[in-house]
């Protein structure tokens, strides 16, 4: 009787919303008996509803968030067969449905489980609890993964799916780099405020999240411009523009025609919003046809803005938030802070308001840093460290993320282009900039899909069995 070698398995390393849906479409393309890993598949991790924030909106409509591309209605349509009882995190809005992420983690949940149930004869999709300590090449054509609890694992390919990568945090438990970690679920006490570095949505999930905890105290966020989110609103469709190539070339240009773009829509009655919803499709393609000195550009002076009018508030949220900005109990600065002075109960944090000529104190009883990781090589993930050290992977030319090709295949520190390495969501934002929320995700998903398939034929033996 004639039999094959059992086949090595692809790795998806990262179980939030990117590594969830990488594995769900890997194992919708690959042959039955090609097994998939889904790695740091933990309670936590799993579906992306962080420690403490599980109650919050995401901020994009339930009609977007479909796990697969090529069925839109594939959420929605799940929503309508759970009974009416057990969906608490549905909020019907005058802009659109909106979930929370621990129901969206639901939803993405029960995905995995009928796939891995549907796999369990061939052992398809697999999801391992254990992190990824290392990668190592191997002589296969392929990697062994080191897993924390000791374990060697030989692969055939990874995907590197990471949906955000913890920061380096502080020697002090005052101050809690990530915002999601450990120290940073410690009480707090109602008569003292705390401060939330940064602005954006995730300051606003941070606020939500400690009042969800039973903080009633004083909440400061810094940010260099105190941009908040805008919030989401009906707005009509409005056809995406076509550029020329002096305005992609040039991002004053870009940013003159958006302005026309959105002068032109108010005239026909279309609310701004339609204009930036418009750019979804070409977004990708425009950052990268930008100039490195422009995209410097972008990030230094426009990204605030861009982000504030782009990712938007889901209106219950956007509410919550105007109440506390309204009794004061959330006060938004516009300013520079230039340090910390830690205490054993206490930190002081020095910062100049934006127009201010002198720095002024805050005393504050804990400090979250709730901003982007500016450099992907400042993570304390070890994973990430240990390849950047090796060469394995490298960094874009903004450190925002890894470098990766169009068809998503890591680029290495020399330049050369691993055939059997993949990466996508968030951590290729250098590269794609727009790939942080489901939709683009879903896409870059299926997209390497498509290549795990067609690099495994390549790499099948030309005799014997075929893959």
């Amino acid at each position: 009787m004639e039999t094959t070698t059992p086949k090595r398995p692809i790795a998806v390393i990262g179980a939030g919303f990117s590594g969830v849906i990488a594995a769900l479409h890997l194992r919708r393309l690959l042959p039955a008996d090609q097994p998939v890993l889904l790695c740091e598949c933990t309670d936590e991790t799993r579906g992306g509803a962080e420690d403490g924030a599980g109650e919050n909106l995401l901020n994009v409509r339930a009609t977007n968030m479909s796990a697969l591309a090529e069925e839109p209605n594939h959420f929605t349509d799940w929503l309508k067969r759970q009974s009416a009882g057990d969906l608490p995190g549905l909020h019907e809005t005058s802009a659109g449905l909106f979930v929370t992420r621990a129901l969206y983690a639901r939803y993405l949940q029960a995905l995995l489980d009928a796939a891995v149930a549907d796999g369990a004869r061939h052992r398809g999709l697999r999801p391992l609890t254990e992190q990824v300590t290392d990668i190592v090449e191997t002589g296969r054509s392929g990697y062994a993964l080191s897993l924390a609890g000791g374990r060697t694992i030989e692969v055939a390919g990874v995907v590197l799916a990471q949906d955000s990568l913890p920061p380096q945090e502080q020697p002090y438990e005052l101050i809690c780099a990530n915002p999601w970690g450990e120290r940073a679920a410690a009480p707090l006490s109602n008569d003292q405020p705390a401060l939330i570095v940064g602005a954006g949505l995730a300051m606003v999930d941070v606020a939500m999240s400690l009042r969800r905890r039973g903080f009633r105290g004083k909440i400061v966020a810094v940010s260099r411009r105190g941009l908040l989110p805008t919030r989401h609103a009906p707005a009509a469709d409005w056809d995406t523009p076509h550029f020329t190539l002096a305005e992609e070339q040039s991002l004053t240009q870009l940013m003159v025609r958006l302005r026309d773009e959105v002068f032109a829509a108010s005239e026909q009655g279309v609310d701004w919003r339609g204009v930036i919803d418009s750019m979804r499709p070409v977004t990708a393609q425009l950052w990268g046809r930008l100039p490195p000195a422009e995209r410097r550009r972008f990030l230094r002076h426009a990204r605030r803005y861009w982000d504030t009018h782009r990712h938007r508030m889901a209106p219950p949220t956007a509410d919550e938030v105007a109440a506390m900005l309204a009794d004061g109990s959330l006060e938004v600065v516009a300013g520079r802070i230039h340090g910390f002075e830690v205490g054993p109960y206490s930190v002081r944090a020095r910062y100049t308001p934006r127009g201010a000529a002198e720095a002024t104190m805050l005393k504050v009883q804990r400090v979250f840093i709730a901003s982007f990781l500016d450099r992907i090589d400042g993570t304390s993930d070890p994973l990430m460290q240990r390849m950047l050290q090796r060469g394995l992977i490298r960094m874009d030319a903004q450190g925002l993320g890894l470098q990766v090709t169009d068809a998503l295949n890591v680029v290495r520190d020399d330049g050369s282009t691993d055939e059997h390495m993949w990466a996508l969501g968030p951590i290729v934002r250098g590269v794609f900039w727009e790939c942080v929320a489901v939709p683009d995700i879903r896409v870059q998903a299926g997209y390497a899909a498509v290549g795990v398939v067609a690099r495994l034929r390549e790499d099948a033996p030309k005799s014997g069995f075929i893959v």
